[in-house]
């Protein structure tokens, strides 16, 4: 049976590119050294699917990846497996009777609580029920849909759909603020067309 030993607790903080991640491998409770005729590959997965395959190095007879490999990584929790191959051949998967769980925090640049960069979700809500009903000809009843968040390179979008009562349900995703290895932050605004937008955010009022 196979097994690791993780030597430092797997967190990080999402975006931080600074850890350094050790494993021991074992075999019947038999401390092994990696092979470095084979490869060896950081396999991230969700209940769902698989995430992201990080390849490993061999350090000291231990296996390493880093937090830099994964700072595309959205917060979250990972089911994550080491797997030993040769040849597109798996020759084993560390650990063998179970799932390492890998956390990845939200930074303060995510979506928190309610708030988008400096605006909070009840004023976005105000804001649409003051005047993106302007834009709606007509005695159409407006409705708030659902709030959602998406990935900073994602667009943001309304979406609208009209219910058999006339009533029109508007729906919107906001992509969180960015932080990118320039330093460069980046905020939503509301613009005359009563869409989102994203614009680099220079400290200007929007």
């Amino acid at each position: 049976m196979n097994d690791v030993k993780v030597l430092v607790p797997l967190v990080q903080k999402r975006t931080e590119g600074i850890q350094r991640y050790l494993f021991k491998c074992f075999q019947d409770q038999q401390e092994v050294t990696p092979d470095d005729r084979l490869t060896y590959i950081a396999k991230f997965a969700t209940e769902d699917s698989l995430v992201k395959r990080v390849p490993m190095e061999i350090t000291n007879g231990m296996l390493e990846f880093n937090s830099e490999q994964i700072t595309d990584l959205p917060a979250g929790i990972y089911r994550l497996e080491i797997w030993e191959v040769k040849d597109d051949v798996i020759h084993g998967i560390y650990p063998s009777n179970r799932f390492l769980k890998f956390t990845v925090i939200y930074n303060t640049q995510d979506l928190p609580t309610g708030q988008v960069s400096s605006l909070t979700l009840d004023e976005f809500e105000k804001w649409f029920k003051e005047n993106a009903t302007k834009t709606i000809s007509g005695n159409a009843k407006f409705k708030v849909g659902e709030v959602k968040s998406c990935e900073p390179d994602q667009p943001p979008r309304v979406d609208l759909e009209t219910q058999l009562d006339g009533t029109i349900v508007m729906s919107y995703v906001i992509p969180r603020g960015r932080d990118g290895k320039d330093g460069k932050t980046w905020k939503p605004y509301i613009a005359d067309d009563g869409y989102w937008h994203i614009k680099e955010d220079k400290g200007e009022d929007a």
